[in-house]
């Protein structure tokens, strides 16, 4: 395997984990997937369930369970993605070509979900559960592939660390663009009136569908994919599977990621109801969803980057990261929604703490190449779809839940909120995102790779593949 080292990045260890291969070109185009993917993704997470209930007029209860049955399908399908992506052969790669030819049918599928040509009905209803299982089932096939890109552009723990920390910057640079202009396009679109309309909320995906279309393209372009598993021959679905289940770590991994998506999510799908009533400032929806992404930038630049993940180590530092995330959860519900400034502050506290994804993110690589020493089958695509399974059904029980949660403590929309519904919200928004944090560090007591065995797994796999290459 040859791997092109860029000039302008000085070397001085020898290690391959202590080494950085790519240039910064190719971690921000990287970066930019996910900023795409949340174009595509975060405005349905967002604002897909008050679209449901305010807009179209579907009851709470038909958006729980149809939040609820599109993410468990996409579960199911991440698996079958994982395997049939890391088995393509192609001149592009194993996991490029299935991005060249999802991200136009993703951007197409966006649109369509935000659309409402039968009304409120059971046509209706009808029409978003299936219109959203397909977006979902397509964001499978494009994110799948690219979550297995940053296992195979590059050997280097550092780059790895480095990529899953500009991806996850991404993600909160698209949430932020979600955040700044959704709501003012969806107004802009509906016309006058200052009501969100279904017209509003179908032209701003347009425009989300095409941009994020535009990133997928560039992502295509501008990567290479580097690393290749050291056996020749494929290995077969059972065996796959065999290994892909003798991996502890990966999976204590995929549940405490299931964990981390059902607060993380959540609370996303139900923060929106929070801020219009408990907060009271459906005006500033914008600008204080997009406080804890901006944060959440801070945090990533500040401690999950490669020297912090090497001198802390990335298992504690996720689970420091998960306990901040529900520490600054509990104290917003305690210290109550009145005070506004202290909502903006809290807010930033749990988005800088949410460095723990991006730290999570990073592990998994891990996880495969120790699964490829130990069973010398290498699993990138079903290893990583194993944690997007996790992560679909994660945040398929949190917003089902979250509204289904709204609707037990008797929200209704356009209903003036009493005392006790406010309250509901809050337990919604806040003490059940946080719980899950919290359970969260549980599974990752059991992930047992050390910074250590990672770099000996690492120099392992170099040397097998350099002796594979000599043997051809």
């Amino acid at each position: 395997m040859t791997i092109e080292s860029q000039a302008d990045e000085g070397r001085v260890s020898t290690d391959v984990n202590d080494r950085a291969y790519l240039g910064f070109g190719t971690k921000a185009i990287y970066g930019l997937g996910d900023v795409a993917s949340q174009l595509a993704w975060s405005l349905g997470t967002s604002y897909l369930t008050v679209f449901y209930t305010d807009s179209v007029g579907l009851a709470t209860g038909a958006v729980a369970v149809l939040m609820l049955a599109a993410r468990i399908l996409d579960a199911v399908v991440d698996p079958l993605i994982g395997g049939l992506s890391e088995r393509t052969r192609s001149r592009f790669g194993r996991f490029r070509p299935w991005i060249l030819f999802g991200s136009p049918v993703l951007a197409v599928m966006v649109v369509l979900t935000f659309t409402a040509p039968f009304g409120n009905g059971g046509a209706g209803f009808g029409w978003a559960i299936g219109t959203y299982m397909v977006l979902g089932v397509v964001y499978s096939v494009v994110n799948v592939p690219y979550g297995s890109l940053s296992m195979v552009l590059s050997p280097s723990t550092r780059d790895r660390v480095a990529l899953n920390s500009v991806r996850l910057i991404g993600t909160n640079v698209g949430a932020v663009l979600i955040s700044l202009v959704s709501a003012p396009l969806i107004i802009q679109f509906s016309g006058k009136g200052g009501a969100m309309t279904v017209r509003g909320y179908t032209l701003t995906a347009l425009v989300m569908g095409v941009l994020s279309l535009v990133l997928f393209l560039a992502l295509f372009f501008r990567t290479k994919e580097v690393v290749t598993p050291v056996r020749r021959e494929r290995a077969t679905p059972k065996s796959t599977l065999t290994a892909l289940m003798s991996n502890r770590s990966l999976l204590a991994l995929a549940v405490a990621f299931l964990l981390v998506m059902l607060g993380f999510f959540g609370r996303m799908s139900t923060v929106i109801y929070y801020l219009i009533n408990n907060v009271g400032r459906p005006d500033l929806i914008g600008p204080l969803m997009m406080v804890p992404s901006l944060a959440g930038v801070v945090g990533i630049v500040a401690f999950a980057n490669p020297a912090i993940a090497r001198r802390v180590g990335k298992k504690r530092l996720a689970i420091i990261g998960s306990l901040g995330s529900a520490a600054a959860l509990l104290l917003l519900t305690v210290v109550g929604w009145s005070n506004l400034w202290v909502v903006v502050i809290l807010s930033a506290v749990y988005g800088i703490a949410n460095f723990s994804i991006a730290i999570m993110m990073s592990m998994v690589p891990d996880t495969i190449d120790d699964g490829e020493v130990r069973t010398g089958i290498r699993s990138d695509g079903t290893g990583y779809a194993s944690v997007s399974f996790a992560q679909k059904v994660g945040t398929a029980v949190g917003a089902s839940v979250g509204v289904a949660l709204l609707g037990a403590f008797g929200y209704a929309a356009g209903a003036h909120p009493t005392a006790e519904v406010l309250d509901g919200i809050n337990v919604v928004a806040n003490v059940f995102p946080a719980a899950a944090f919290i359970l969260a560090v549980v599974p990752l007591a059991f992930y047992r790779i050390s910074e250590d065995r990672n770099d000996a797994n690492t120099a392992r796999l170099e040397a097998m593949r350099a002796s594979a290459g000599d043997d051809v």
